[in-house]
């Protein structure tokens, strides 16, 4: 088993915008959560739980993976302004195809993050667009936003 990073950030990669900051946030929310223990049942840092096909080193992979889409929800929840919210869920779903086959292209096929894919799609397209309409990035705000794209599914 991988142990728990110290420190999940990569020295490497530098925040270049508002967005890769976020994003970086809800990345290590990603390697936060799966390295919580104990989550009986649960793959964690310390077994695998019920999920024989899964282990830790999966969820890092599919992580890494993710983190480079998400930038990309937050710059079309920006670009479809003039959208109703209740219209945006359809222009994020090819996105979150997409960031979901990079998953699985990262973890040979295991389901690690999927719900995480669709939740953090929506709360980074939500942050794209506070953003460029210059309203506060609150929690309040962005949940509203998320609910009203989810509204039309």
């Amino acid at each position: 088993m991988m142990p728990i990073p110290a420190n999940p950030t990569n020295a490497s990669i530098q925040p270049q915008s508002l967005y890769d900051v976020w994003a970086d946030l809800a990345w290590r929310a990603m390697l936060t959560e799966v390295n919580l223990s104990p989550k009986p049942g649960l793959v964690d840092r310390l077994n695998c739980g019920a999920h024989k096909d899964m282990a830790l080193a999966d969820f890092h992979r599919s992580a890494e993976a993710i983190r480079h889409w998400l930038p990309r929800f937050m710059e079309y929840g920006a670009s479809c302004t003039r959208l109703p919210p209740e219209s945006v869920l359809a222009g994020l779903r090819p996105l979150g195809m997409a960031c979901e086959a990079a998953m699985f292209r990262a973890t040979a096929g295991v389901n690690t993050h999927k719900g995480s894919i669709f939740s953090l799609g929506l709360l980074c397209a939500a942050i794209g667009r506070l953003y460029q309409l210059r309203q506060p990035i609150a929690a309040e705000n962005t949940l509203r936003y998320r609910r009203r794209f989810f509204a039309a599914a």
